[in-house]
């Protein structure tokens, strides 16, 4: 008789994020990023990245 074995670990994600970014800012763009951040109201700046 065989044995039912349980799955384990994580589920997969039906759409796993594959593309990663990296930039870079000087400190004017970065003053300019986080004035537009602040003005979204949004709670992260990468949810605000990937909204935008």
């Amino acid at each position: 008789m065989k044995e039912k074995r349980n799955k384990t670990g994580r589920n997969p994600k039906l759409d796993p994020a594959v593309f990663r970014y990296t930039v870079r800012f000087n400190e004017e763009e970065h003053n300019r990023f986080l004035a537009m951040f602040e003005k979204s109201g949004v709670y992260a700046k990468s949810v605000f990245i990937k909204a935008h």
